[in-house]
């Protein structure tokens, strides 16, 4: 019986060594069609003046280039009069937030990276000036994994009430 345990145990030892070298391997390639690849996605900042498209797996919303009964699609945020007063405030909503860094801020685009607040997962958010239709486009996407249990569509949500009552 003890024999048997023991064999078990290096099995299961075997298993999580070669998962965490699948890691490594992963992040150390950079392979983000990965679901392990947990490194800052090349697919952010704008294309042709709009933010990329909701990746395959689905945790990730956005507000443009997707229609509006796609599963990841979220509304953009709404605002009136001065388009760089609304930037500034949608940058200073998210600088208020908990467990955020903000990577990069201009006149047209905020990049921040929030982290989730028990296991530490990168959250990209993206958010884009369209000051023509008077809204800004979103996009939050989880950097590792398949599901956020709405992490991202919430947090948007989060970000919109704050950004209207302020």
């Amino acid at each position: 019986m003890l024999a048997l345990l023991r064999i078990f145990a290096l099995g299961l030892l075997v298993i999580v060594a070669v998962f965490l070298l699948w890691l490594v391997f992963v992040n150390f390639t950079k392979r983000e069609s990965s679901i392990w690849y947990g490194g800052r996605p090349s697919k952010l900042g704008l294309v042709d003046g709009k933010l990329h498209g909701p990746k395959k797996t689905p945790n990730t919303v956005v507000s443009e280039g997707i229609d509006a009964t796609h599963p990841a699609y979220i509304a953009p945020i709404s605002f009136t009069g001065d388009p760089a007063a609304a930037m500034a405030k949608l940058l200073s909503v998210v600088q208020g937030m908990n467990r955020v860094v903000v990577i990069q801020s201009d006149e047209n685009y905020v990049y921040a990276e929030f982290r989730t607040p028990k296991m530490q997962f990168v959250d990209d958010f993206e958010a884009r000036l369209d000051a023509a239709a008077g809204v800004i486009h979103v996009r939050s996407a989880s950097r590792v994994g398949r599901k956020d249990f709405d992490v991202n569509r919430n947090r948007v949500e989060a970000i919109r009430a704050k950004f209207s009552a302020a």
